[in-house]
């Protein structure tokens, strides 16, 4: 599905803002300078291959995405992509929420299991 609604620079900031990155900390990660992440952001030019492909590593997204709006399709990416989020989220809670998340899904699992034999 095309996003023709969005820009390149509108899912670009949407996508640090959601990753919770600043602007700063984001160029950094991406290997790029901020004055050339500002370029991006506000004089509507779109990166280099090399430089959109380490961008969408770091937002834990697709180049696809970014640049045409394009959600992926395939099923192992977005298998990857669901296990990448929920380690960027895991690593963005303390401990104590992570031991509550934990038993949660221990209790979730049991009952899935309980309730839905597979073997």
């Amino acid at each position: 599905m095309l996003d023709k609604e969005t820009s390149f620079k509108e899912r670009l900031e949407s996508e640090i803002e959601y990753n919770g990155f600043s602007k700063t900390d984001f160029a950094y990660k991406a290997g790029i300078s901020l004055a050339t992440l500002n370029m991006y952001l506000y004089k509507n030019s779109i990166p280099a291959a090399d430089t959109a492909v380490k961008m969408a590593e770091v937002l834990n997204t697709t180049v696809e995405y970014l640049v045409t709006g394009r959600n992926f399709k395939n099923k192992s990416n977005q298998y990857e992509w669901k296990k990448n989020e929920l380690l960027r989220l895991l690593n963005s809670l303390d401990e104590q929420n992570i031991t509550f998340l934990l038993e949660v899904t221990k209790l979730h699992k049991k009952i899935f299991d309980d309730d839905c034999p597979l073997s």
